[in-house]
C-alpha cells in the first residue's frame, strides 16, 4: 500500500476472520487524510491483490458486547432479535446498537 501511495502512511495491514482487511495508519496520519488524498491508489492496490475487494470505508467506532441473562426462548429471527435490541435501547438511553444482534453459539 505504501508503495502504491508513494508515502509510508500505512503502519499495519490486518486480515480478519470475517474477510475484512484493516489498514491501520501511522500515529501522525489520520484515516480521513489518507482517504482524501490516496483513496484511488489504495483501492487499485487492494483490488490488484485481493480480487474480492469491494471498496474502502473509514473506520467506525464500535464495540462487541456480551449480554447475559437474555432468555434463550427468544426466536432466532430478525423479529426476535429486534425485540431484544429495542429493549436494550429503551433501558439504556442514548445507546444505539448499529449492528444486528446474534447468538455467540448455536442452539446445539
Amino acid at each position: 500500500m505504501n508503495v502504491a501511495i508513494k508515502k509510508p502512511l500505512i503502519a499495519t495491514i490486518e486480515f480478519t476472520t470475517n474477510h475484512h482487511v484493516f489498514l491501520i495508519t501511522k500515529e501522525t496520519t489520520t484515516t480521513s487524510a489518507v482517504l482524501k488524498h490516496h483513496r484511488q491508489a489504495i483501492e487499485e492496490a487492494a483490488r490488484s491483490t485481493i480480487l474480492a475487494a469491494t471498496g474502502l470505508r473509514q473506520d467506525e467506532i464500535w464495540h462487541k458486547v456480551i449480554i447475559y441473562s437474555i432468555p434463550t426462548t427468544i426466536p432466532s429471527t430478525p423479529e426476535g432479535f429486534n425485540t431484544v435490541k429495542t429493549k436494550i435501547e429503551e433501558f439504556n438511553p442514548g445507546l444505539h446498537l448499529p449492528r444486528p444482534l446474534r447468538w455467540l453459539t448455536t442452539e446445539t
